[in-house]
């Protein structure tokens, strides 16, 4: 069968990014996120606190970049931007300053974007008490503006989440990332690190960034994918290993996230670095797949390189998500060619895509239920205490 003849809400999802991530824009503008998040508290805002649970951790990561640098027209095109730190949401909620205490003269000036799309679970909750308990600014990036998290944040950006079936979600990723790097160029402009002109060129190259994924680009990456997943499953490839560095390791750990909600696959994430450390000693390498994100301007593209030619030494499956030409890998690598954007900021957007094509047509072939959704022993009582339930405490 083709690739095309293959179908599920996931699949749908990722077929259908371009147009979703369309949608999501006409509705969060400049003037959307001022009206959420006035100018004066913008302007008073010193240092930005990401945190968020799975994909929403990941889109952390993916924006952290962008609060930090602010795109110019200069010859280096960055210019200092805004203190920014992405913690995973245990470490904020019961470890952040748990231990040398709150900085008296930043208290007020921290602000947490805390992100969830049901804003539901327990934990993101739990740092925007924590926050506000210290005299920080608690920002709510959430779906459900009416629910628990928005309640409990100072202020609510509510964001636009295309509707689907259940399916692990890719839809609730780039809406994420989207929302907080529009609210990154929002804050320095804000804060004169860049010009309006600025803010609205770097938001309409993003978008044009978005569009290079055309209809002809996601056909040879669906077709690609289609094809690497069929050699993986044939050669009995159950484990897999994601690596990216900076910015690109929210991309390998969504994509690793993607496998094991999708058909249960064992997967760990990694940088260019550790893996040659640490995941060049895995046992049975003939059955364990490798993905690596190697852009070639990544400041870690040199090292990038050097662990997919070791990889290539002991592995028969890699695959590669870059913007650079097929002929600088070896030869027994995949190499998902996909678009270059014009700011290194701008790749986690969309580079996730050939991985979201695997875990779908995995999914499929599998006839797994996403998140295991009626399987034994995955039951309502244990996903009753799995996080939603979770006991919340403001230290």
């Amino acid at each position: 069968m083709d690739h095309k003849d293959y179908d599920s809400e996931l699949l749908k999802q990722v077929r259908n990014s371009v147009k979703d991530i369309r949608t999501i824009a006409e509705n969060e503008t400049f003037e959307f996120i001022e009206k959420c998040v006035p100018p004066e508290v913008a302007k008073a805002i010193g240092n930005i606190l990401l945190t968020g649970c799975g994909d929403s951790y990941c889109a952390s990561i993916a924006t952290k970049p962008i609060f930090e640098n602010a795109e110019t027209s200069t010859k280096t095109g960055m210019v200092p931007g805004i203190p920014t730190a992405a913690f995973r949401n245990i470490d904020f909620s019961r470890f952040y300053n748990t231990f040398s205490g709150w900085n008296p003269l930043t208290l007020g000036r921290n602000a947490l974007c805390a992100i969830s799309i049901s804003g539901s679970p327990a934990r993101p909750n739990e740092a925007a008490l924590r926050i506000n308990e210290h005299g920080g600014t608690s920002i709510a990036f959430t779906a459900n503006p009416e629910g628990k998290l928005a309640g409990n944040c100072k202020y609510v950006i509510p964001m636009t989440l295309p509707s689907y079936g259940l399916a692990p979600n890719v839809t609730s990723y780039y809406s994420s990332v989207f929302s907080l790097t529009m609210f990154a160029l929002y804050l320095n402009c804000c804060k004169k690190n860049l010009t309006k002109a600025q803010a609205e060129q770097s938001r309409k190259d993003l978008l044009k960034y978005a569009e290079a994924y055309d209809e002809a680009v996601m056909d040879r990456l669906s077709k690609q994918a289609f094809d690497l997943a069929k050699q993986w499953e044939e050669d009995g490839v159950d484990c897999m290993d994601f690596v990216g560095d900076g910015a690109d390791y929210a991309t390998a750990f969504f994509g690793s996230a993607k496998m094991v909600e999708a058909f249960g696959g064992l997967t760990t994430n990694d940088d260019s670095e550790d893996w040659c450390h640490i995941n060049f000693f895995i046992k049975d390498s003939d059955h364990i797949g490798l993905f690596v994100i190697a852009n070639e301007d990544s400041p870690a593209f040199s090292r990038e390189m050097e662990t997919i030619q070791t990889a290539a030494a002991i592995r028969k499956h890699i695959a590669v998500i870059t913007d650079a030409q097929e002929s600088l890998f070896p030869e027994n690598v995949t190499v998902f060619r996909v678009p270059k954007p014009d700011s290194v900021w701008m790749h986690p957007l969309m580079e996730h895509i050939p991985m979201d094509f695997v875990a779908g047509y995995i999914g499929v072939w599998r006839g797994r239920q996403p998140f295991r959704n009626g399987e034994e022993p995955y039951c309502e009582d244990v996903n009753a205490a799995r996080f939603r339930a979770s006991k919340i405490r403001v230290i």
